[in-house]
């Protein structure tokens, strides 16, 4: 059953981004990108071998995490 009142809208800055566009996005290397995104610790969906996310996401993971150390498993 759907719900009038349910917002299933998705941002149009939710989308496909390659490794490379992520990393440009952090500021960071495509090795260390990749560990981030192995760890399952950065805000993706992944579908098969493409990565989602927004970089309002990205930023507020960012923000989140800012003073944190994180460790890459």
């Amino acid at each position: 059953m759907n719900n009038p009142n349910a917002d299933n809208t998705v941002s149009e800055d939710f989308k496909k981004y390659s490794v490379a566009e992520i990393a440009d996005m952090l500021g960071l290397g495509k090795t260390k990108t990749r560990e981030l995104l192995q760890s399952k610790i950065l805000p993706v969906t992944k579908l098969g071998r493409d990565y989602f996310t927004s970089p309002k996401a990205l930023q507020d993971f960012i923000k989140k995490n800012t003073g944190k150390e994180l460790s890459i498993k």
